[in-house]
């Protein structure tokens, strides 16, 4: 092979070298950047958009209910339990209260408000939480049983205090009047004419009675003194008694339970 030849061989492979490598190795084309979406300022996201958060509300999904949870292993916390239908009423959800909120509700309270309302108002700050059916029917279960017992104690404080009463009736008595007996006599320094030094008030006598039947029931805001005459019928002014006497009482000691009896005031010696 002469010169001339490999030159023309090492042309031909030199060309066919370079055609190869550009048809492998082409060149990149340059692709823009997508442009950015631009929103309306303001609108909320897919994951908090009104109508899935309504949603959530209406199936529980999302929401918790607090409890105490046991101690394991020293560990305290609470128990979060998702997945429970709130109780509905026309488009509200019911909640117990947590905490007093003016306007709203008080401590304990179990009642119906907005949505929105819980979310906003009472969720984020803890002051409410939703409340399951059955543990409506629970509450109210334990409610029925605590007031049962109220009005019996009530029952037996009354029948305590008739007794007492009739063990005091006199011969001044008589079967004309609606009651008669003595069931509570308080001491008071009083002038000559009878007039007190110093008045007795509704609270001095339900601490005197509470003093005179320990075993009665004298506690709740239900049981209160209702009612107060003097000897002549007549209501005695703002229940103070400024006089020495004997005083026709009702005192409310529960849902439908009264008792009637006579406060004797008279003088200290």
């Amino acid at each position: 092979m002469n010169f001339t030849t490999r030159l023309v061989l090492l042309a031909v492979f030199a060309c066919s070298t370079t055609a190869q490598s550009s048809s492998t190795y082409s060149k990149a084309s340059f692709v823009p950047p997508a442009a950015p979406s631009i929103t309306k300022a303001g609108w909320p996201s897919a994951a908090n958009h009104p109508s899935r958060v309504q949603q959530q509300i209406a199936t529980g999904y999302g929401t918790e209910l607090f409890g105490k949870k046991k101690n394991v292993g020293g560990s305290s916390g609470t128990v979060k339990t998702a997945g429970v239908p709130p109780v509905t009423k026309n488009g509200k959800i019911q909640i117990k209260m947590l905490t007093s909120v003016p306007n709203i509700g008080q401590a304990g309270d179990i009642i119906f408000v907005s949505s929105a309302v819980f979310q906003n108002q009472l969720q984020r700050q803890k002051k409410a939480r939703l409340i399951s059916a059955e543990e409506v029917a629970k509450l109210e279960a334990e409610k029925q049983k605590e007031e049962a017992e109220a009005t019996q104690k009530a029952v037996d404080t009354k029948k305590m205090m008739e007794e007492v009463m009739f063990e005091s009736l006199g011969e001044e008595c008589s079967t004309d009047q609606d009651i008669c007996g003595v069931a509570l006599t308080m001491k008071r320094k009083a002038g000559p004419e009878g007039n007190l030094f110093g008045g007795i008030n509704p609270k001095m006598i339900m601490e005197e009675l509470a003093n005179t039947f320990p075993d009665g029931s004298w506690e709740g805001k239900q049981v209160k003194l209702t009612a107060m005459k003097d000897s002549d019928g007549k209501d005695v002014k703002k229940k103070d008694i400024k006089h020495t006497g004997e005083y026709t009482c009702v005192v409310k000691l529960g849902n439908d339970v009264d008792v009637t009896f006579i406060l004797a005031v008279v003088a200290e010696e």
